[in-house]
């Protein structure tokens, strides 16, 4: 499969394109076409050599991904809510910027209706974030009051977006910074 690989640290001139085989999805893991990855801060630090990979985890970057499922045991397909041949969005721990890649079938959602793959690909890092720490961990309910500290980044967007269509009321900090010689 055509991927693209950091060929060395640095800027994105170092992104080049390689040949690598085909993932092959083991227990929990499904087997996705990759139509389109996002590009987060983590694909940066990596490029730059400042975010090591976990072990284990494909050396390729691209951690969300919007595409087709290819391939998945029962159980697996079962357990996304998924079938053969339905376009999903997923939160990958690398190997995104790929033709294909296998992804944590709990980490695997269909593509909201209306979206495109481009639109798709930007949402599986922000969205399940936030999922998590807001409604999960903190139990976030209707009618209560989510103070969102950097409310103009990405997670603070998604943050913002989630609670008031759960009908929570929003507060929101940020900060301006200036670095010196910028305006």
């Amino acid at each position: 499969m055509n991927a693209i690989e950091i060929a060395s640290y640095g800027g994105p001139e170092v992104l080049r394109l390689t040949q690598r085989p085909d993932p092959v999805p083991v227990a929990g893991e499904l087997l996705i076409r990759v139509r389109a990855s996002g590009v987060n801060r983590p694909d940066v630090l990596q490029r730059r050599g400042q975010y090591p990979m976990p072990p284990g985890v494909s050396d390729l970057p691209g951690l969300e991904i919007a595409g087709v499922v290819e391939a998945g045991s029962a159980q697996d397909l079962a357990a996304a809510g998924v079938h053969i041949g339905q376009r999903v969005c997923a939160l990958v721990a690398g190997g995104g910027y790929a033709e294909w890649c296998v992804a944590p079938a709990g980490q695997v959602l269909p593509v909201p209706q209306g979206l495109s793959d481009l639109e798709a690909a930007s949402l599986p890092e922000t969205f399940f974030t936030v999922w998590q720490n807001v409604f999960e961990i903190a139990r976030l309910q209707p009618g209560e009051t989510l103070l969102v500290q950097g409310g103009s980044s990405g997670i603070g967007v998604t943050a913002i977006q989630l609670a008031k269509a759960f009908g929570c009321k929003v507060l929101v900090t940020w900060a301006q910074t200036t670095r010196a010689g910028s305006a």
